[in-house]
C-alpha cells in the first residue's frame, strides 16, 4: 500500500518557498532603505510648524531647520500651517509621503493634549507618525499687564475673586499649554476669569501689552523678551524649580499651588512608514544640532532645556504625556469649542 504524504509534508516545500520569499523581501527592503539613507536628502525638505510665526514653536522650529540644513547640505524650509490648535498642520504631515522630506514639529498640544480635547484631530499620533527626536522643554511664565494691581499670585487671586468674570486671560489656542495653565489656575484657585483664545502667542502678547487682556501664561521663549523689556510683568513660572532665565520669579508651587508643574515640550516627527535608516539619519543630525555650541547658547538664552536622545525616547515620552493629559482633560470634562 502506497503511503499518502501528510498534509504538513505536502506543504513543506511551499512553506519553505514562502519563508524564503519573505526573507528576500526583508533583505531587499533593508538594502533599499540603506541606499535611500546614503543618498538622502537630494532636494529641499519641509518642516511644518503647525502654529503661526512669532511663537515659541516657530522659534524652535527655525533654529532646528537652519542648523539641520547645514549638516544635511540641503535646505529645510519652515512652513507655518496654523489652525485648530495645531491639528491642521499636523494632519497635513500625517498624510504626506513617507520619504523623509516632510517633517512636523511636535508640541505638547498636538502630540499629547489635542487627542483628548478635540472630537477629531484628523490624525492619530501613534498610528500616523514615526518619532525622530525630543528637542527640549520650557516653562510657562504667567505674565500680567503692568497696570494690573497685582504684584504676586496672592494679590492676583484676591483681585480676581473681588471681580468675578471681569479679568481676562489669553491663550495661544484651545489645547495649548497656556490654555491648560489658565484652566488649571481657575480650578485650583476657585476664580472666575474669562478665557480669550488667540491664533498663536504673538497676537496674545500684543493685546497683553496693550491691556486688552490682563494675564497670559506663555512659553518662556516668546514672552521672555517682553518681560525683560518691562512691557509685561512676570508673577510666576510653571517649572518644578525656578527658571534659570528668571531666577527671582517664584514657581507656581512656591506661590501656593502644589502640583502646578507644567513643562511644554517640542519634538520632531515624520510620517509613519518613513524608512528606518532615514529616521536614524535625521535623529543623528538633530542630536548633533542640539550639541552645537551656538544652538546650545541660543536655547539657553531662550529658556529652552535641551533633551535630545533616541527616537524611541520621544515615542515613549509621547505615550506617557498623552496618558497624563488625557486623564486630566477627562477628569475636568474639558473640550475644545
Amino acid at each position: 500500500m502506497s503511503r499518502v504524504p501528510s498534509t504538513s509534508t505536502r506543504h513543506r516545500p511551499e512553506k519553505r518557498a514562502a519563508l524564503m520569499s519573505s526573507l528576500v523581501a526583508i533583505v531587499m527592503a533593508l538594502a533599499i532603505g540603506v541606499a535611500v539613507a546614503d543618498d538622502y536628502p537630494t532636494h529641499p525638505m519641509r518642516l511644518v510648524v503647525p502654529f503661526p510665526a512669532g511663537g515659541t514653536s516657530d522659534i524652535i522650529g527655525r533654529v532646528m531647520a537652519e542648523y539641520s540644513s547645514r549638516l544635511l547640505k540641503q535646505q529645510m524650509i519652515v512652513e507655518n500651517r496654523a489652525g485648530a490648535g495645531g491639528n491642521i498642520g499636523t494632519e497635513a504631515v500625517a498624510h504626506a509621503a513617507p520619504d523623509g522630506y516632510t517633517l512636523s514639529l511636535c508640541t505638547i498640544g498636538t502630540c499629547a493634549i489635542n487627542a483628548s480635547m478635540y472630537a477629531t484631530t484628523g490624525y492619530d499620533i501613534a498610528r500616523d507618525f514615526a518619532p525622530v527626536i525630543l528637542v527640549g522643554q520650557v516653562v510657562n511664565i504667567l505674565a500680567v499687564n503692568p497696570a494690573l494691581k497685582a504684584a504676586s499670585m496672592k494679590e492676583l487671586v484676591a483681585l480676581a475673586k473681588s471681580k468675578p468674570g471681569v479679568l481676562t486671560y489669553g491663550s495661544s489656542g484651545y489645547g495649548s499649554s497656556p490654555e491648560r495653565c489658565g484652566e488649571l489656575l481657575k480650578s485650583i484657585a476657585g476664580i472666575d476669569v474669562v478665557h480669550v483664545p488667540y491664533k498663536g502667542s504673538a497676537p496674545a502678547i500684543i493685546d497683553l501689552r496693550a491691556g486688552q487682556i490682563q494675564m497670559f501664561f506663555d512659553n518662556a521663549p516668546s514672552i521672555l523678551p517682553h518681560v525683560k523689556a518691562g512691557a509685561v510683568r512676570a508673577l510666576a513660572t510653571t517649572g518644578a524649580q525656578r527658571a534659570k532665565v528668571l531666577p527671582d520669579i517664584p514657581t507656581m508651587e512656591e506661590s501656593g499651588f502644589p502640583g502646578f508643574v507644567i513643562t511644554p515640550w517640542w519634538g520632531v516627527l515624520v510620517p509613519a512608514r518613513t524608512p528606518a535608516p532615514i529616521v536614524a539619519r535625521l535623529n543623528q543630525v538633530m542630536n548633533a544640532v542640539l550639541k552645537d555650541p551656538i544652538v546650545m547658547k541660543r536655547f539657553d538664552e531662550l529658556g529652552v532645556d535641551i533633551v535630545g536622545g533616541s527616537a524611541e525616547h520621544l515615542g515613549t515620552y509621547m505615550q506617557s504625556e498623552s496618558a497624563r493629559w488625557g486623564k486630566l482633560v477627562r477628569s475636568r470634562n474639558i473640550r475644545a469649542e
